[in-house]
């Protein structure tokens, strides 16, 4: 495991690694409950409107999408606000491992 030692980590970086870990996160779940909406077990809401059957397991995936991006929007810009206040105090150090590409 490497570690570096950074002053500051940018907005662009904070907001990709939300958006790429709620996207993950959240997509199998939200396919979940489009299943489960096709089959009447469970109903999706969308725009205060039941969304059951067939349209539920595309609806599904498009929930997870859009509740990706607004809490990358939300805690996001809470993090990167907090991490450029943290800057100003001490470097931060990360831990990352190199991936070895084989040629």
């Amino acid at each position: 495991m490497e570690q570096v030692e950074v002053k500051k980590v940018s907005a662009g970086t904070v907001y990709k690694l939300f958006a790429i870990g709620l996207t993950v996160g959240f997509l199998p779940l939200f396919v979940l409950f489009g299943i489960l909406g096709a089959f009447g077990m469970e109903a999706l809401t969308w725009n205060e409107q039941p969304v059951t059957g067939i349209k539920a397991i595309f609806v599904g995936p498009l929930m997870a999408v859009f509740m990706s991006l607004i809490f990358t929007a939300i805690i996001g810009s809470v993090c990167a606000f907090g991490l450029w206040i943290f800057s100003f105090f001490k470097p931060l150090k990360i831990e990352f491992t190199i991936n070895e590409v084989s040629q």
